[in-house]
C-alpha cells in the first residue's frame, strides 16, 4: 500500500533515489509517495531548471521512482499499452473528460511548485505559457499520453483521488503497489 509522501526530501531519501537511479537527482523539491518501508516511490521535481546557467523547463513534476513500478509499467509501454489507454479514452467520452481534467490538473500543480522569483523567471524566458498549459509529461495534446510512468507518478500522487489512466493501469493491466 502506497501513502501519500511529504514535501520533505532527506539527505537518506535522496541516497535512496541515486541509489536507484544510478545519478544524483537535480532540483527535486519533495516526495509525493512513498512505499510502506517510507521509501520514495514519486518524487517532486521543480519544473523549472537551469542548465548551462539558462532557465529550461522540466517537464516531468512527479518523477515515479519504485524500481519495481517502472519496471512494470515499462513492460506495458513495451506491449502497446498506450495505443490501448487512448483508444479507451477515445471511446468513452466521460473518461476523456476525466483524463482532460487530470491534465489540467497536472499543469496546475506545476505551476503551483514553482516560487515567485522562479515564476518571474519563466516569464521572463517564456516558458510560462508552457509550464501552465502542457500536461502529465509535457504533452501538448492533452487526449494523448506520452509516457504511463509520468501517468502513473501523478496517479500515486493523488493518493486519495487517483487519475484516470492510473486507474485504468490498476484495474485493467493489474498494476500492483508495492509494500
Amino acid at each position: 500500500m502506497m501513502r501519500s509522501g511529504s514535501l520533505q526530501y532527506s539527505q537518506e531519501d535522496e541516497t535512496y533515489v541515486t541509489g536507484i537511479l544510478g545519478k544524483t537527482p537535480h532540483a527535486v523539491v519533495g516526495v509525493a509517495a512513498r512505499d510502506d518501508a517510507g521509501r520514495p516511490s514519486v518524487i517532486i521535481n521543480l519544473p523549472l531548471i537551469r542548465v548551462a546557467g539558462q532557465w529550461e523547463p522540466f517537464p516531468t513534476l512527479y518523477w515515479l521512482v519504485d524500481p519495481a513500478l517502472s519496471t512494470a509499467i515499462a513492460h506495458l509501454e513495451h506491449k502497446g499499452v498506450i495505443g490501448e489507454i487512448e483508444r479507451l479514452l477515445t471511446d468513452d467520452e466521460n473518461l476523456m473528460q476525466a483524463h482532460l481534467a487530470d491534465n489540467k490538473l497536472y499543469a496546475r500543480s506545476r505551476w503551483a511548485v514553482l516560487k515567485e522569483a522562479e515564476k518571474l523567471a519563466a516569464e521572463e524566458e517564456g516558458y510560462r505559457q508552457t509550464l501552465q498549459t502542457t500536461g502529465i509529461g509535457g504533452v501538448a495534446n492533452h487526449a494523448s499520453i506520452k509516457c504511463l510512468h509520468a501517468q502513473f507518478a501523478f496517479h500515486l500522487a493523488r493518493s486519495e483521488v487517483g487519475t484516470t489512466v492510473g486507474k485504468l493501469l490498476v484495474k485493467r493491466y493489474g498494476i500492483r503497489l508495492p509494500h
